[in-house]
């Protein structure tokens, strides 16, 4: 879910705020920072609960080689409210605990989650002419990164490994994690960025 040079001008919606949003989520979901998220049951349980309307479908294929979308206003198959389509292949992947799917399950979620009831102007600005914290696609990869590998799971220095199979992330996902967390001055190394 790199693909942050597409997304759409939405209200800013700064890192801090983010983060203040994912660990309001994982208390709620009585998650302890080095404990992984539970995405599928996120998905199935959690957003159907808080979410009136809300719903999914997995589907073999979906136009354009996507893997999964997200229509938080709803769609035609569910104009009742927020709607996920996501693969087989990516739903399945997420059940066997792969972190890209996992990922990629989580940013659809974040999509419902912060763009509801957000004017999108289709014909303004997009991807790489916006600043990250107005961009669609830098909001839910921001808030998927913070709700899967909190701040305060990676400050505990565990090997790259041990932590990617504790928290469900792939290596790629938590190396950008770890970088972009040292640039930003939130933790000041570790070792395997």
């Amino acid at each position: 879910m790199s693909d942050w040079l597409h997304g759409v001008r939405v209200p800013p919606i700064n890192i801090t705020r983010l983060r203040e949003l994912a660990g309001l989520i994982r208390r709620e979901s009585h998650l302890r920072p080095e404990e992984p998220f539970p995405v599928l049951y996120f998905l199935e349980h959690s957003l159907p609960q808080v979410m009136p309307g809300f719903d999914f479908i997995i589907l073999d294929h979906l136009p354009n080689g996507d893997e999964a979308c997200a229509y938080p206003d709803g769609c035609r198959e569910n104009p009742e409210g927020p709607f996920i389509k996501l693969t087989t292949a990516v739903y399945n992947g997420a059940w066997a605990n792969k972190g890209r799917d996992r990922l990629t399950v989580l940013h659809e979620c974040s999509h419902v989650i912060l763009h509801r009831k957000v004017a999108v102007h289709h014909r303004g600005p997009r991807g790489a002419e916006l600043k990250p914290y107005e961009n669609s696609e830098w909001q839910a990869n921001q808030l998927a990164a913070e709700l899967l590998m909190p701040l305060e799971s990676i400050a505990a220095r565990a090997a790259l490994g041990d932590f990617c199979r504790r928290m469900g992330v792939s290596r790629e996902a938590a190396q950008l994690r770890a970088k972009k967390l040292v640039e930003r001055g939130d933790v000041t190394s570790i070792d395997w960025v």
